[in-house]
């Protein structure tokens, strides 16, 4: 099991985005760190998608609906947002997700200890002052 390394140097965003691309070449040459990869299920997705669940999880690093729910690729449509909160754009990935892709269930997906939550609590209940959109 991975331990969280809460002691790593911060990364520069020129190291960030080599950790991406690096990853995707993995991916792409069908070696990437994750079982769940497989070319062939890629290429089948490739041809539409058919999730048995849509998601509205928050934007956490620490809980992805993906590895919480063992699911693999294709199987879970996720909406993102820090805190759960409703917009009309998010709003419209729920549609989307109802009206073409005909998922059967939603789920709102909540963890404790919600950073944007706590942030906008500050705000409301002690006048916390934060970046205008945190609300």
């Amino acid at each position: 099991m991975a331990t969280l390394k809460t002691h790593e140097p911060i990364l520069t965003a020129d190291e960030a985005l080599q950790r991406l691309i690096d990853g995707n070449l993995r991916f792409l040459r069908g070696e990437a760190r994750f079982p769940t990869v497989q070319k062939e299920i890629l290429a089948n997705l490739a041809q539409g998608q058919r999730p048995y669940a849509t998601i509205l999880g928050c934007s956490d690093s620490r809980v992805p609906p993906e590895l919480v729910f063992d699911a693999g690729f294709g199987e879970l449509f996720i909406v993102r947002v820090a805190g759960n909160v409703l917009s009309p754009e998010i709003g419209g990935s729920l549609q989307y997700a109802g009206s073409h892709l005909h998922t059967p269930l939603f789920v709102v997906l909540d963890h404790s200890g919600c950073g944007a939550v706590q942030a906008a609590l500050e705000n409301q209940l002690h006048g916390v002052i934060v970046q205008d959109k945190i609300r």
